[in-house]
């Protein structure tokens, strides 16, 4: 795997010639704390969170109902990064009302204030979940792209994607540049032990955190939805094949690595090759590829490409 030490090089490579101010959401959450974590030698940040922990790092401790507290953190930002909302931690212990306050409302509060403060980009944590569902299995073993049908399956992806809906709508019809990132999964574990992980289900924190960076400060987007996932060759023909023989997948794509798998006794199942997202758009629109990847974490074994 690729360290954290290398990871920041790469990305200090580069070069804004304007370093923005930039307010993050959610900035004491994974995300919002990878983000910062990149971020901090390019740019100014302004944090805002509800959590108490958020005034130890000199943010903003509040939710985006405080209109007054968003329009002072709003204030002068050349950007904004939106990682709050109630997410699937809650599942089952908050009603659904909550979730279309917390999430829908509130990012409504932040698209107005944007508007009255002149702020033209936001970035925009969406998700996977949108297709996937809660199990990752509403989508069925399948490739994914950003013009598959929504098939949310609970009140969280149902939230995100009426979130995707108001965006698009502020960026065509109030001249918001709006770019939405759906996730696949990433931060619950450390990013040096995803593993078979990388195979489709899940990208390291970091890579995520770059990926939003970017939305946040690419020029010329206007209104993307953009899948963030593991970069992998699979196809839908290998996840077919995966249901029967993971094994000989695995050889086909890394030819000679199951023995370095086995040694680490980790043995892959068939549901670890899908659901795929292609994240064509996002390496193409955002100049962004993720660093750690399948094969580096066979690298990291002591298997090596022939």
């Amino acid at each position: 795997m690729v360290s954290d030490q290398i990871h920041l090089q790469l990305f200090n490579d580069f070069n804004y010639d304007n370093p923005m101010k930039i307010l993050i959401t959610g900035a004491a959450g994974r995300l919002g704390s990878a983000v910062r974590h990149v971020a901090r030698n390019e740019h100014q940040l302004i944090l805002l969170d509800q959590s108490e922990s958020i005034s130890a790092i000199g943010g903003i401790r509040a939710d985006l109902s405080d209109r007054d507290a968003l329009d002072r953190a709003v204030k002068g930002c050349d950007a904004i990064i939106h990682t709050a909302a109630l997410h699937g931690a809650f599942y089952g212990k908050r009603p659904n009302a909550d979730f279309i306050r917390a999430n829908v409302l509130g990012s409504e509060y932040l698209f107005d204030a944007a508007i009255r403060h002149g702020v033209k980009r936001l970035a925009i944590a969406s998700s996977m979940e949108i297709l996937v569902g809660i199990n990752w299995a509403a989508s069925g073993p399948v490739v994914l792209d950003e013009s598959r049908t929504p098939c949310p399956d609970w009140i969280y992806p149902v939230t995100k994607r009426q979130i995707e809906i108001l965006g698009s709508f502020y960026a065509r019809h109030h001249g918001l540049e709006v770019v939405q990132l759906r996730y696949m999964g990433f931060g619950s574990m450390d990013d040096h032990d995803i593993g078979l992980g990388l195979l489709a289900h899940t990208l390291s924190t970091l890579d995520a955190a770059r990926a939003t960076l970017l939305a946040a400060t690419n020029p010329g987007l206007k209104d993307e939805i953009l899948h963030i996932g593991p970069d992998t060759p699979l196809t839908q023909k290998d996840i077919v094949d995966a249901l029967k023989n993971p094994n000989a997948v695995l050889e086909r794509h890394w030819p000679g690595c199951t023995p370095f798998l086995q040694k680490q006794n980790l043995t892959p199942l068939p549901e670890q090759f899908w659901p795929v997202a292609r994240i064509d758009r996002a390496k193409l629109v955002l100049g962004w590829k993720p660093l750690d990847t399948f094969e580096s974490f066979l690298n990291s074994l002591g298997w090596k490409r022939a």
